[in-house]
């Protein structure tokens, strides 16, 4: 199912966007959920894993899923897709924020996952902590 929004957006992101559908022969809304749906599972794991949380009152599981955490598979795909990409041929604009937001969320995992593994570390939680 599917829910029907309106939203205003800058000029110039409208044209990144353009662009992008353009160059990849879909439509400005497509590339627009494709996005979202890029990101925002990876807020969602965040989330769920008490990203806003302060890490010593959370329970011994959260720590261990936070010193656990990984990238989604997808997500963690594109990423690498867009870094060789950038080094082979360079990126447009709508693939450098692309790029951004993935490198942004790729931090924001790995602070959270030091945090867990530290505070496992700390909590002396027998776990088999990969890295």
């Amino acid at each position: 199912m599917t829910i029907p929004i309106t939203i205003n957006l800058s000029e110039s992101l409208v044209a990144s966007v353009q662009r992008l559908g353009e160059a990849t022969a879909r439509e400005v809304s497509d590339v627009l959920v494709d996005t979202l749906e890029i990101v925002l599972p990876t807020l969602d794991n965040l989330s769920e894993m008490s990203i806003n949380s302060n890490i010593a009152d959370v329970s011994d599981q959260e720590v261990l899923e936070l010193a656990n955490l990984k990238m989604d598979v997808m997500q963690n795909q594109r990423l690498g897709e867009l870094q060789a990409k950038g080094k082979n041929t360079g990126l447009t604009a709508a693939e450098r924020y692309e790029l951004l937001i993935l490198m942004s969320l790729y931090q924001i995992g790995q602070l959270r996952k030091s945090e867990g593994l530290a505070e496992a570390v700390r909590r002396r939680i027998k776990t088999s902590l990969s890295t």
